[in-house]
This record gives structure tokens, sequence and C-alpha cells, in this order.
């Protein structure tokens, strides 16, 4: 199986806002690192989705994402830190 067919694991990393959240309490964001878009469907608590909600596309976080079992490219997030520059 090629490697970028293989499903990612749960891990922290920085995405990106591709769309931001919609109507349905769905986005998509960007893990760059891993050159991979994936689609966040559920979340940890509601203040992590308020947190979310409020991103503009374009912004990055650090967030856990875990896949969600039986579903295709859908993710669950929790733990969102605000991405900070170096050197602060």
């Amino acid at each position: 199986m090629p490697e970028s067919s293989v499903r990612s694991e749960e891990g922290t990393v920085v995405a990106k806002v591709v769309r931001p959240m919609n109507d349905h309490r769905s986005m998509t964001v960007e893990v760059a690192d891993q050159h991979s878009t994936r689609h966040i469907v559920e979340y940890d608590t509601d203040r992590v989705e308020r947190t979310l909600a409020a991103l503009p596309q374009g912004s990055a976080l650090r967030v856990l994402m875990t896949p969600i079992e039986g579903r295709a490219n859908v993710w669950r997030v929790g733990a969102p830190e605000p991405r900070r520059a170096s050197g602060r």
C-alpha cells in the first residue's frame, strides 16, 4: 500500500484551517508536515468546538487529532493550543 494512502494514527499536529467550520459543525484542515488534508467532525469538548469555530481560514493551531473508526478521512479533535512564533 503506498504511503500516501496509509491512515495516520492519533497524534498532536499543527493544523491549518483550509475551510472554516460550517453549519454542520465540520471543517477542513491541512497537516503540513504530513502533506494531508483532514475533515474534522467531532470535538472533545464544547470549548474545543467553540475555539475552532472562531478560527478564520489560514489560522494554524496545535491540536490532538484522533481518527474516527469506521469512517473515511474524518477526525476528532481535542486540546487546542495556540501556535506561537519561536522566541516568544
